[in-house]
């Protein structure tokens, strides 16, 4: 079967489309609206009766706010496309938006990055045919399918630093007032924050999130207090009842480090989506293949399991773009 592929740069230019993957959600339009760093954008595939099959949302961030050329912006996309039908090639499909979303940003960003595409395997056509080059990446991914609940996973140290937070008086609750926003905000500005989107955004990024996600049961704001002080929290993205997704974490680890404030907040957020029927609690890339401590070792000792994986990169300069496929495969 043939298919056409058109792309949009507005909400409400787009068809019909049902919401199945988190990070190509319609209202990703919604999340980075207004904010001048980004232009999001989204690529659909349609079948010959003219119905969408599939769906990718990219965004292109402006890495230097006083230059505007294509050699300061970037192309980012995340995760596997939604796709609304069973039965199709996905890999074809897949390969036609990948080439599509080449055409599209060529002479409008340095570089393109594809990242947390969990099967390699699926997406190799696509990257192989437009010259992508890869570089080997792990992620961690926790399953609250087990018969052993989220607490029985946990190392033993990991065990003892809950127990005492707890016994402190670390309480968790959820987010639920925009009042608070710019308070949030600069806590995890001046926090040790781990991040999973590649720069720090503006306030708007945040007040789109909750208007769109939070608001919509879409997302989450956890905040650990301690003697009614925010010291730690974590906001995370629902996908339907299947997978949260972490999208920051932070805690006052330095000020109150016998506290463990990161530690019960990542715990606490497991809880609770366990406790509310999801399936997985997904962590997201979290390093180079060969790293053994970090951040990667840190989330294990939660009992996830590490996931090798890949981050595709095209540079929009063919010299560039050939000696990076030399140099890394």
């Amino acid at each position: 079967m043939q298919y056409t592929t058109k792309t949009y740069y507005r909400k409400d230019e787009l068809p019909p489309l049902e919401d199945t993957n988190f990070f190509h959600y319609t209202s990703s339009f919604d999340w980075y609206d207004a904010i001048p760093a980004y232009t999001p954008l989204m690529i659909v595939a349609f079948d010959e009766e003219g119905k969408p099959v599939a769906a990718m949302f990219a965004v292109i961030a402006r890495v230097n706010r006083l230059f505007k050329s294509r050699f300061f912006k970037r192309c980012f996309i995340s995760q596997q496309p939604a796709f609304f039908r069973k039965g199709i090639s996905y890999i074809d499909i897949f390969h036609q938006l990948i080439s599509h979303l080449v055409r599209e940003v060529d002479n409008k960003v340095f570089f393109i990055r594809y990242d947390n595409l969990d099967s390699a395997i699926f997406g190799y056509k696509g990257f192989r045919e437009n010259d992508f080059y890869s570089v080997k990446w792990m992620s961690v991914r926790n399953s609250l399918q087990r018969k052993r609940k989220v607490w029985a996973q946990l190392s033993a140290s990991r065990k003892n630093q809950v127990n005492k937070a707890k016994k402190k008086g670390l309480v968790i609750e959820e987010f639920t007032s925009e009042d608070g926003l710019p308070e949030i905000y600069e806590l995890i500005k001046k926090t040790n924050v781990q991040k999973i989107t590649r720069r720090f955004p503006s306030f708007k990024y945040f007040e789109n999130f909750y208007h769109y996600y939070i608001k919509q049961g879409k997302g989450k704001i956890l905040l650990t207090r301690y003697h009614g002080k925010i010291i730690g929290g974590i906001i995370v993205g629902l996908e339907k009842k299947t997978t949260v997704y972490c999208l920051y974490y932070w805690g006052k680890s330095k000020l109150y480090k016998f506290l463990h404030p990161t530690i019960f907040t990542i715990y606490s957020a497991m809880t609770i989506a366990e406790r509310e029927g999801f399936s997985y609690f997904d962590f997201m890339d979290t390093g180079f293949l060969s790293e053994k401590a970090g951040r990667t070792h840190f989330l294990l000792q939660f009992g996830g399991k590490q996931r090798a994986t890949r981050q595709w990169y095209r540079f929009n300069s063919r010299l560039i773009n050939f000696f990076a496929n030399k140099f890394y495969d």
